[in-house]
């Protein structure tokens, strides 16, 4: 199978290409590998950004400066569509101590990746 080059490849994550932190142990300090929010929505997004799926990754997930952040603890009027930014100081905050930022890795390790096989 030819590879495609680099231009036809359409990134949907917000990254622009960049290499990504490697997710660290757990406990651990967080780097911003943005493995936890990837692999699940946290209660917080589910319950308070409107018509958030249940699975997939966080809608509040966001890119910048090579690593990911928790957008409902950075500006979640934006998410929860709140018709101002004026509770975003506040609100971050409640969130960001209910997710427990700051206390390091707390997403399990992910098991091996599934070995790709075709049909030959």
């Amino acid at each position: 199978m030819p590879e495609l080059p680099p231009q036809a490849i359409r990134l949907t994550d917000g990254t622009g290409g960049q290499r990504l932190p490697v997710k660290p142990a757990f406990g651990s300090p967080c780097n911003g590998c943005g493995y936890c929010c990837a692999e699940e929505p946290c209660a917080i997004a589910r319950e308070n950004i409107p018509d958030h799926p249940e699975e997939g990754p966080c809608l509040a997930l966001e890119h910048e400066g090579g690593r990911f952040v928790c957008g409902m603890i950075r500006r979640p009027g934006h998410y929860m569509r709140l018709p101002n930014d004026w509770a975003d100081g506040h609100l971050g905050g409640l969130f960001a101590q209910a997710l427990g930022a700051g206390r390091g890795c707390d997403a399990g390790d992910p098991g091996p990746c599934p070995s790709l096989q075709t049909d030959a």
